[in-house]
């Protein structure tokens, strides 16, 4: 309950202050033309402009989150060239893909996408952060394999919390909605000693009905029932040294994400066609009437719509994710040292119906519980009259399973079947030095730099896996060995780098190209499977080698301003990282011990190219318009998975789609702003944002894990610093036209004849009451 009290007393300090004589300054409300400006980015761990870095970058501030009401990193999708963050079973475990990159959809697979926050990767488990007292986020595009902790394929996250500051201030905030929305939170920034140390506290009580319903076992499903709380504490004992301590707090107690039944494999003569097609299941899932037959199910389900279902098992989602985050920094004159440490710790506890339909088709039980540390040690400068910069550092990560980690899935349940709990523990360590130089030309190259990074990782991972019956005999990570549990490993190592150009030809125009080498670890799936699954283990590492050029431009022409930028590339993708489910006795064996639930292969070589653009236009004070879109054109050149492998694939892998990966993401914005006499500023914004068609199953023939092209639109209008007194009203609208589309696949393996779906959120409205107070 510390938590819950910590965030109430966060908003009783926040109204109080508001109340309280002279808690902040009467200043008359500021029109603002742009309220991005110009954002500073670390895409190389260093504070620069956006304008100027050699990547394909988006970022947003404080109040361009607010503005967008962006609640989630998830919202993130409508705002971002090129990214999808899709929810999956789980909103706290999504898909995060850039540029076609994603992970394995199930197993320990390395994230092709990390997120960091507070510059501290997260695990797998645990990747989503609210974005309450947020000062940025950016998303970087392609690889990042030079200067980030992991290396990674896709690209990076990185979101900032509020810092702490020597002035006193705050703000409190009250969130209502639709679906009985409740929303608290509020912040407070304390300096302790001046121009010495400094504490902000900031917290999140967030409460929503769930707005798919549930008729059948258990409450509606993706409802919000969750707590946060942060506190950083800034110290800076002499000149030069800073340290930053973040520690967070999560804890959700949910029914968790709705998967709606979607489709049905029309006989056993589809490859991988089902498990409730096969004469032993017939009877159950096959039968004809109603009750017992999954056609039947789909019939009902399309009569009732998405936002209706019937699960046959009581869903839950609990999370409790926390951590720590400490950044020294050391000034001594030309040298900065730096070490970034962090601790993070997961547990999750969920039920789902994967099937989604009331027949016990394919549920699944889980725990998750696992510690991740990371340290980054760094140390920069510049030489030669500030014309070269360098960095040079190492990095470790280790990730170990604290508590039982296994599953079990009820996969066609029928009288007398049994079923077995699969724990699998998994642990990895991460190991690199990098290093990396900037270097400006002079004199006739005036503008022109050189940008020059190396790295290299040694990665190892290694498990124990054991079957125990499905009770609440749980054996737990310290005795799998002990108990029978099967042990592996696997190590890799590979070199990454970033080689490129840029040129700053003037103030307003910047262009680069460079070439990147990115880099997934090698893992390690299970033992003791049978011989059927001899060589498939362990699997290799990932690499994607890409090109990419870009320009980024501002421009005025008489008081007309704005801004261009776009980015071209290509990337060579192999050894690609992919799950498939074999299902039950795909071995033929009879035994069901040694029977994988899913396993992670090495299946593909692809090549992907794409383009990806913004721009934002001022034609008068108050008034930008923006857009952004991307181009992506992904596909397999190759498939190297073995022939009994082939039918979980499809007939012809090579046509396979990239899924989560439209060919086309469009949007665009307009915001105007306008003094109101003084009473307060009047911002307007509004955005939309269309997808070409997504397909969340590869496989073409499987036509029920798609989406078709659709568009969504969402509104926000503010009045802003009401008479000088720090009090902003809002008005938000999210998918105003309540267009209703899957956000992500449920469960689109062929080994279930069910495929299902996870469906976006319905039109929601609500209002924001914000009160700032102190420094603003």
């Amino acid at each position: 309950m510390a938590y819950r009290t910590a965030s109430a007393l966060l908003l009783a300090s926040s109204l109080a202050a508001i109340a309280a004589p002279g808690a902040h300054a009467q200043t008359p409300p500021q029109i603002s033309d742009d309220p991005g400006g110009e954002i500073t980015v670390t895409a190389r761990r260093r504070e620069e402009s956006a304008q100027t870095v050699p990547v394909s970058i988006t970022a947003f501030n404080e109040e361009m989150l607010r503005e967008k009401a962006v609640v989630s990193t998830q919202d993130l999708t409508y705002t971002t060239p090129g990214l999808n963050v899709a929810p999956q079973t789980s909103r706290d475990t999504p898909s995060i893909v850039i540029r076609g990159q994603r992970r394995a959809t199930a197993g320990a697979a390395a994230p092709s996408v990390v997120t960091y926050f507070a510059d501290v990767p997260l695990p797998n488990e645990g990747s989503i952060v609210p974005t309450f007292d947020v000062g940025s986020i950016q998303v970087l595009k392609g690889p990042q394999g030079t200067l980030f902790g992991r290396n990674t394929t896709g690209g990076a996250l990185l979101l900032y919390p509020v810092a702490p500051d020597y002035d006193f201030g705050g703000y409190g905030q009250l969130t209502l909605g639709s679906y009985n929305e409740r929303t608290f939170e509020g912040a407070v920034n304390v300096p302790l000693v001046e121009d010495r140390v400094a504490l902000r506290l900031a917290g999140q009580i967030a409460r929503r009905d769930g707005y798919t319903k549930n008729h059948g076992v258990g409450g509606d499903l993706d409802d919000r029932h969750n707590d946060a709380l942060r506190g950083s504490l800034l110290l800076e004992p002499v000149d030069g040294l800073k340290n930053v301590t973040v520690f967070d707090y999560y804890k959700a107690k949910e029914n968790g994400t709705g998967t709606i039944l979607n489709g049905v494999y029309p006989n056993p003569a589809v490859p991988g066609g089902g498990n409730a097609r096969n004469a032993v299941n017939a009877p159950y899932f096959d039968c004809g009437v109603a009750g017992c037959d999954i056609d039947i199910a789909l019939a009902e389900q399309k009569a009732n719509g998405v936002r209706d279902v019937s699960t046959s098992i009581a869903p839950r989602s609990n999370r409790t994710f926390w951590g720590i985050a400490n950044t020294t920094t050391l000034d001594v004159g030309a040298v900065t040292f730096k070490n970034i440490f962090g601790y993070r710790r997961s547990k999750v506890d969920a039920a789902r119906d994967m099937d989604g339909s009331y027949l016990q088709l394919n549920e699944s039980r889980s725990n998750t519980a696992v510690e991740q540390y990371s340290n980054e040690f760094q140390i920069m400068g510049k030489l030669f009259n500030d014309r070269l910069d360098w960095i040079v550092g190492a990095f470790y990560l280790k990730s170990d399973p604290t508590g039982v980690n296994g599953g079990v899935t009820y996969a066609a349940v029928i009288p007398g079947r049994t079923f077995t709990y699969n724990e699998n523990y998994n642990s990895a360590t991460s190991k690199a030095l990098f290093g990396q130089i900037g270097y400006a030309f002079g004199g006739f190259a005036d503008g022109l730099r050189f940008n020059g990074g190396f790295r290299y990782t040694w990665d190892k991972s290694s498990g124990c896996s054991v079957a125990v019956l499905s009770t609440l005999d749980r054996i737990g990570p310290d005795d799998c060995e002990a108990r029978g549990g099967r042990t592996g490993a696997e190590k890799s190592k590979a070199p990454t780098w970033t080689l490129g150009f840029d040129y700053k030809v003037n103030d307003d125009i910047f262009l680069y190209i460079t070439n990147r080498r990115g880099y997934r670890a090698a893992g390690f799936n299970q033992s003791g499977l049978s011989s059927y699954f001899d060589g498939f283990e362990t699997y290799k590492p990932e690499k994607v080698t890409d090109y990419e050029a870009g320009i980024k431009s501002s421009w005025q022409i008489g008081d007309v301003k704005g801004r261009f930028n776009i980015a071209a590339y290509t990337s060579k993708y192999s050894n690609i990282q992919r799950s498939i489910f074999p299902g039950a006795n795909f071995d033929g064996d009879n035994d069901p011990s040694n029977d994988p639930g899913n396993l992670i292969i090495n299946a593909a070589k692809a090549t992907i190219k794409g383009t990806e653009f913004d721009f934002s236009i001022t034609p008068v004070r108050g008034f930008s318009v923006t857009g952004f879109g991307a181009y992506t054109d992904a596909k397999y050149d190759e498939y190297s998975a073995p022939a009994a492998f082939v039918p979980l694939l499809g007939a012809n892998p090579v046509n396979n789609k990239f899924s989560y990966t439209p060919k086309w993401t469009l949007g665009a914005g307009a915001r105007y702003a306008h003094d109101l006499g003084g009473f307060a500023e009047l911002v307007i914004n509004a955005n939309w944002f269309h997808s070409s068609k997504v397909w969340y199953v590869e496989r073409p023939l499987d036509t029920n894990g798609t989406q078709k092209a659709y568009d969504t639109v969402n509104l926000k209008f503010d009045l802003n610093d009401i008479e000088g007194r720090g009090i902003d009203l809002g008005l938000f609208v999210r998918n105003l036209f309540d267009v209703t589309y899957a956000a992500a696949g449920g469960v689109v393996t062929p080994s279930i004849t069910a495929t299902s779906l996870v469906y976006n959120e319905p039109r929601v409205i609500g209002v924001q009451l914000r009160m700032a107070f102190g420094a603003r």
